[in-house]
């Protein structure tokens, strides 16, 4: 074998082992578009536009409470004119004026423990019998004041208790009795209610039957003579 076949072989040998290192040492190659270069051309991403709705949201919620705000003004307003209308029509000065008196004409063998009135459903009075006051006043204004013309009812509950003077069974017996009546008020008038309690019947009756209310009205002319009379002959019957 001659020295140039040696170094032949010994040359391609040599490269044959060199080969895989310098394909191991090889860049790789890029695709076509991508790199620093190609990163930096792609534009950066852009944030969505809101809807076009939500443009008009505040606004609208803006108006919304803006609304909310004037129909909550609207109602208050509402409110201080109904409140005004019935300050107006209780203190104005109408051309009627009723008066009413509660008066007790019931006999010894009754006790007059509670007494309660209404007018046109509202109450106007109410007391028990504490420490004998009931005793002591035989006749009550319950009510004096101007009303507006027409029909206005009233409505009375009495409580008597049986005192045995008469018969001894009927003693802390109670009796509840109530009675309404409607009146009218007429314009440019006086109008006087007496509430009466009292024993109905004779002696045919039984006492248990006998307690009852009775009303009686009169009328007069409206004016300052008449009123102060009316109203003084509560204070007359009280001295």
């Amino acid at each position: 074998m001659s020295l140039r076949f040696l170094l032949a072989t010994s040359s391609l040998t040599v490269a044959l082992l060199l080969s895989p290192l310098a394909i191991a040492q090889e860049p790789p190659v890029e695709p076509e578009g991508s790199g620093p270069a190609a990163a930096a051309a792609v534009p950066a991403a852009q944030p969505e536009p809101a809807p076009q709705g939500q443009k008009f949201d505040a606004p609208l919620r803006e108006m919304e409470e803006r609304i909310v705000g004037l129909k909550e003004n609207i109602y208050a307003t509402k409110t201080r004119l109904v409140l005004l209308k019935e300050r107006i029509l209780s203190n104005v000065v109408s051309e009627a004026w009723a008066i009413i008196v509660h008066q007790n004409d019931m006999g010894s063998a009754f006790s007059l423990d509670q007494v309660m009135y209404y007018m046109d459903g509202k109450k106007k009075f109410f007391m028990k019998n504490k420490d004998g006051i009931l005793d002591n006043q035989k006749i009550i204004e319950i009510f004096s004041g101007s009303v507006v013309p027409g029909n206005h009812n009233i409505t009375v509950e009495m409580v008597y208790v049986g005192t045995g003077s008469v018969f001894t069974y009927l003693k802390g017996y109670k009796f509840k009795i109530t009675s309404k009546y409607t009146f009218y008020a007429s314009q440019g008038r006086i109008v006087k209610i007496e509430s009466v309690g009292y024993e109905k019947g004779d002696f045919t009756y039984s006492l248990e039957d006998r307690p009852a209310i009775k009303f009686l009205v009169t009328q007069y002319k409206f004016d300052k003579e008449n009123l102060a009379k009316l109203t003084g002959e509560k204070k007359a019957s009280d001295k």
